[in-house]
């Protein structure tokens, strides 16, 4: 694995760690299963693997799938190259329930996202099992994933300006024909916390925990920071304005 990949890996299995352990609140994942939506290069489930789960990571992209097989180191990993808005993609490799889902930054991509949110219902642990969900808002500074560009990506809002203009910014600071048509894929894409608890009652999930981060949890890895709560989340509009980063645990 590069330098890069095994950066990424490293997060992973530390997010799941430090993070998404925490929303659990599981001392023992013996014998529980744990599906990773979006699992890139497999180290959230790494860590559940060596905490005694039955671990699975379905992964669109055929190079970071291909990555995680590569470098997997436990046998209770299986990884799958598909779709979770195509259940012929997955039935095969995951006869069972899940006892936890984890959509960490996944939501946000998917064109369908009532099936996409319908087919992780259907193979969620009824009453018992966990979802964790995490995603930027709609109108966050960083929704549309700009931070990833080189000379335009701290800047904050920008993916709000007219798509025209979105362009010419990114065709000046020389982005590539692949990474604009993504930047304007996900500007398209984006879901607000409103949208997305709407969907949740009409799939039937039920909402056990809701937290909106100014600072999000990840950047306490990336940067040192420590997570900061939007204190003013409660006001209309700052919620989705000033909130970098959603996180929802969810059950039937």
């Amino acid at each position: 694995m590069d330098k890069k990949h095994q950066r990424m890996f490293d997060e992973q299995k530390w997010y799941a760690e430090k993070i998404i352990n925490e929303y659990y609140g599981t001392p023992n994942y013996n014998g529980k299963s744990v599906l990773n939506i979006g699992c890139a290069e497999g180290g959230s489930l790494q860590y559940f693997a060596e905490k005694g789960a039955s671990c699975y990571g379905i992964e669109y992209s055929t190079s970071r799938y291909e990555t995680a097989v590569l470098n997997n180191k436990s046998e209770n990993i299986t990884f799958i190259n598909g779709d979770i808005i195509k259940s012929d993609t997955y039935d095969d490799s995951i006869d069972t329930k899940l006892d936890y889902i984890i959509l960490r930054d996944v939501i946000e991509h998917l064109h369908e996202k009532s099936k996409g949110l319908k087919n992780i219902y259907n193979l969620l642990t009824r009453d018992t099992g966990r979802l964790f969900i995490s995603f930027p808002p709609k109108y966050s500074p960083y929704a549309g994933h700009q931070q990833g560009l080189k000379g335009l990506g701290k800047s904050p809002y920008i993916y709000l300006l007219p798509n025209p203009l979105y362009k010419s910014f990114m065709c000046i600071t020389n982005q590539n024909t692949k990474s604009i048509d993504t930047m304007l894929d996900t500007k398209k894409l984006r879901i607000s916390i409103y949208g997305i608890e709407k969907l949740f009652r009409q799939i039937g999930f039920r909402v056990l925990q809701k937290d909106l981060f100014f600072i999000r949890p990840c950047y306490q890895k990336r940067f040192g920071w420590q997570p900061k709560r939007n204190q003013l989340a409660q006001i209309p509009l700052f919620d989705e304005l000033l909130t970098l980063g959603a996180i929802f645990i969810l059950t039937k």
